[in-house]
């Protein structure tokens, strides 16, 4: 569940218009475990893009209602989407935390600022009463750092950058990306063509366009690279992603169900 909601927070256009889209994320015996929204708003040489990710049903009662929510703000600069700030939002039913990344482009440097929020429940000795009595607060730590390797890019806009250069005649790139995975160098996009493509174009509904291969190291690195297979519709936008058979709950998936176009 978790390594295709991230894979969703991963895929956007490959067209400069605005949009927003839903997805719906399947899971082999479990049916619908959530869905997933994608934005694009552009103003000028200004960009904000947005990727939701929200648990449902019993997938929701496990998780603690989890939801997690990627935004990345920045400037178009020759067609290429540069990042000011990117956040990363991961909220629960007792937690929250907030992860802001701000670019400096020109010392080369990306500043963290980590904001963490929970509720614990805490045990007191009432005087009064002459008993111990549990209470709910609630914690707040706020962090900063400076990472030590500069990375220009966060998932979101390097997937709107490198849709555009992954294809036919650069079939492989490797993504390097804050946001993406464990922010390592650990995620590999193909671009499929000829029997690459036939082989799993059936695994799709009708009209697909483009059609790419997600490699993911998992996080466990005892276990099997991860493919994940994700298809574009011929508007440009991702249509569905599949994830293969997961242990024993089946295969995990996700489907485009709502879209809106438009330019400016």
């Amino acid at each position: 569940m978790k390594l295709l909601i991230t894979s969703l927070l991963l895929v956007s256009s490959v067209f400069s218009n605005d949009f927003s889209t839903r997805y719906d994320v399947n899971v082999g015996m479990f049916g619908k475990v959530g869905y997933a929204d994608v934005t694009l708003e552009t103003d000028g040489n200004t960009y904000i893009m947005s990727a939701s990710a929200t648990t449902v049903g019993t997938a929701a009662k496990l998780t603690g209602n989890r939801a997690e929510t990627y935004t990345s703000k920045g400037h178009i600069i020759e067609g290429q989407y540069i990042p000011d700030t990117f956040t990363k939002l991961k909220t629960t039913s007792r937690a929250t935390r907030e992860q802001t990344y701000t670019f400096n482009h020109e010392t080369k440097e990306v500043k963290l600022v980590q904001k963490n929020s929970k509720w614990i429940t805490r045990t007191e000795f009432d005087p009064m009463a002459f008993k111990l009595l549990k209470k709910e607060v609630q914690e707040h730590s706020v962090n900063e750092s400076t990472l030590k390797t500069f990375i220009s890019q966060d998932v979101l806009s390097t997937y709107l950058n490198m849709l555009k250069s992954c294809n036919a005649q650069n079939t492989q790139q490797e993504l390097v990306a804050i946001g993406a995975h464990n922010d390592e160098k650990d995620v590999n996009v193909s671009f499929l063509e000829g029997l690459q493509r036939d082989e799993v174009l059936s695994l799709f509904a009708n009209d697909i366009g483009n059609i790419y291969n997600l490699n993911v190291t998992p996080f466990d690195k005892d276990e099997k690279m991860v493919d994940i297979l994700v298809a574009f519709d011929n508007d440009g936008l991702m249509k569905e992603a599949i994830l293969g058979d997961v242990f024993w709950i089946g295969k995990v998936s996700a489907k485009r169900i709502y879209t809106q176009v438009g330019s400016k």
